[in-house]
């Protein structure tokens, strides 16, 4: 699911920062970017893909499971840098 995601984002036009296969920016793109924010990209470590919440029917007790988690101190950071208003 994860290459189905990477391929299907970079199909349209938006790779996803930290994919060492698709995530190529354009340089269009990195010259729309502050300093800041293309040395946080540069320097990411993995790729920027997080569920927030993900959901299942347990296979056993048919009981629904949910669980969520907040955003990594690096993707907030990466966030923030992607929103001016907000870094």
């Amino acid at each position: 699911r994860t290459h189905q995601i990477r391929v299907h984002m970079t199909n349209i036009g938006h790779p996803l920062i930290g994919d060492p296969v698709y995530g190529r920016t354009t340089p269009y793109r990195r010259g729309k970017l502050s300093p800041e924010a293309l040395g946080i990209i540069e320097n990411f470590s993995r790729q920027a893909l997080h569920a927030v919440e993900l959901g299942f029917e347990h296979p056993d007790s048919g009981e629904r499971l949910n669980f969520s988690v907040p955003l990594a101190p690096d993707m907030q950071l990466l966030k923030n840098c992607l929103n001016p208003d907000t870094f």
